[in-house]
């Protein structure tokens, strides 16, 4: 073939090339679920969803939801609080089956995205010197789905003069809200220690599980209860000085995640 012919041909391809990309030149994933009726990414069940990738989006899914420590394993005292602004950090991988067919689009262009934040409201109120309860809650502002967890600490050690560190046990419970096609639930327990430096720097780890039961509601599939129990590790840290303070937390489980908080302390 004689050059000016290449060239012609490679010409007459181009549109073509250009088709097979959306507006702006991302290229569409064929796979995508559309309902033009959502204004965002929102967890809706195609009819193609296995079981096997029912299964592992309740591990991935329930396990980021799930109610994050978030904070040292001291306490608050009777009648302390905390009021804080949480934003949750964490990726997954959109295209496979786990995500693709659990999540529904406004249009075919419009892809689920691999990083995910989420900002979290919450509250934790010292019952006793050794006893903390919390509650946590958030919506996705466009999409349909959010949660509401509930949280309680125990103090088995706490760091004085002649105790070096704190340590601590928390139990948690977190719903998720709003979505028609499953009933989402997780329990989660964990033991944590950390020391205090300088009466403001407070680094911890912990270790935990959690316990998470999905059943699905759609009109679409037909699928078993799934329960997945995924275990996780913690390590973070707290600065706190007068009634403020920050912190950040990661957290290795089903899907790594990153979770830094600011927070009124009285």
């Amino acid at each position: 073939m004689t050059s000016p012919r290449i060239a012609i041909h490679l010409l007459l391809l181009l549109p073509a090339a250009a088709l097979a990309h959306g507006p702006g030149g991302h290229a569409a994933d064929p796979n995508l679920h559309v309902d033009p009726s959502l204004k965002d990414c929102s967890v809706v069940f195609a009819p193609e969803l296995t079981q096997a990738a029912f299964g592992r989006f309740a591990r991935e899914f329930g396990s980021v939801s799930a109610f994050k420590q978030g904070s040292p394993p001291t306490t608050l005292g009777p009648w302390g609080f905390s009021l804080e602004l949480e934003q949750i950090f964490f990726s997954v991988e959109e295209k496979s089956a786990a995500w693709n067919d659990t999540f529904a689009h406004p249009d075919a262009y419009h892809e689920l995205g691999s990083d995910k934040a989420i900002p979290k409201l919450r509250l934790r109120v010292g019952v006793t010197d050794d006893l903390d309860v919390g509650a946590f809650y958030t919506k996705s502002p466009r999409a349909n789905y959010g949660w509401l967890g509930l949280e309680a600490k125990y103090a088995i050690l706490r760091q004085g003069e002649d105790m070096p560190v704190a340590l601590a046990l928390r139990g948690a419970y977190t719903k998720t809200l709003y979505v028609a096609d499953m009933d989402m639930h997780a329990l989660g327990a964990d033991v944590s220690i950390g020391r205090t430096f300088w009466g403001i720097l407070t680094p911890y780890v912990g270790v935990g599980g959690d316990a998470v039961l999905a059943r699905e509601t759609s009109a679409v599939v037909d699928l078993k209860n799934e329960l997945q129990v995924v275990p996780h590790l913690t390590a973070g840290f707290e600065v706190r000085y007068w009634h403020v303070a920050i912190g950040a937390e990661v957290q290795v489980s089903a899907l790594t995640s990153l979770q830094a908080q600011l927070s009124a302390v009285f």
